[in-house]
């Protein structure tokens, strides 16, 4: 005896369809008429199946034994014919348990439902082969940042709290700006004429304050940006390193009065 209703199985899918297309009331079933109505269904099922007819035969028997505690007239006045909700219902009314089953699997049932609708892959969407067919030629392809681009804001982020947990409080100060972004790019090229590669930590050590690292680490950005220099990371979780790029030594312009305006209001928003 193997039963399909609506793209369910099991005897409380059974349960759950004669209940909603009569209308009754979950919390306040009729039992006598729920268990005659099942069992005919149960009897007028088509294919049997040994290895699923045990699920059905022991809700059958549930049925039929919750029918016949309602005959203890005792019991009868206890029972809340009224209830609309689990916690309305008498604790001693046979019903609770198989009401709570109920309940669990509708919700299964709807939380299913709704998984069924969420695009799965390989089914609603599947993967393009492109990239692994020219995994070669992009493998040769120049690129400012080789490794993990999320350690190097890791890596901004430590030497941020680096530079809070040494400073007092903060207080309002009005100064004169001491070093802009390209200056600071002048700076870092002259260095690596020198140095032709170095630990990104390593710029910081020459920082005296938050505004200082900042600039720092927007200067070497921009030179990545350029081509100037190269952020490399040779293993997972490790250091990241500069060196100089394909296009180290070309002269860079000052940037625009607007665009150094913009960087410049960056760098005191991340000082903030």
């Amino acid at each position: 005896m193997q039963l399909l209703l609506e793209g369910w199985e099991g005897p409380l899918g059974v349960l759950v369809h004669l209940i909603k297309t009569q209308a009754m009331n979950i919390f306040n079933i009729p039992i006598v008429l729920v268990t005659r109505q099942y069992l005919d269904f149960v009897h007028q099922s088509g294919d049997i199946s040994f290895d699923r007819a045990g699920e059905y035969l022991s809700m059958a028997a549930e049925l039929v034994e919750i029918k016949a505690r309602f005959l203890i007239p005792a019991l009868q006045n206890r029972i809340n014919e009224e209830a609309q909700s689990l916690d309305e219902m008498s604790p001693e009314d046979p019903r609770r348990p198989l009401v709570e089953k109920l309940l669990e699997f509708e919700a299964i049932k709807a939380a299913a439902e709704e998984l069924e609708g969420v695009p799965q892959l390989g089914r609603d969407s599947f993967v393009s082969g492109e990239s692994k067919r020219r995994a070669d030629e992009f493998a040769d392809l120049p690129v400012p940042v080789k490794g993990n681009s999320f350690d190097l804001v890791i890596a901004l982020e430590r030497a941020l709290l680096r530079f809070a947990n040494e400073q007092q409080a903060p207080r309002v100060r009005v100064r004169v700006q001491r070093i802009t972004i390209h200056q600071r790019m002048v700076s870092l090229q002259e260095r690596f004429r020198m140095f032709s590669r170095c630990e990104l930590s390593d710029l910081f050590d020459d920082c005296k304050d938050r505004y200082e690292l900042i600039v720092t680490i927007m200067a070497s950005l921009e030179l990545v940006k350029l081509g100037q220099l190269v952020v490399e990371q040779n293993e997972i979780f490790g250091k990241l390193s500069l060196s100089l790029g394909a296009r180290f030594g070309e002269d860079f312009v000052n940037p625009e009065p607007e665009e150094a305006k913009n960087k410049q209001t960056v760098v005191q928003n991340a000082q903030a």
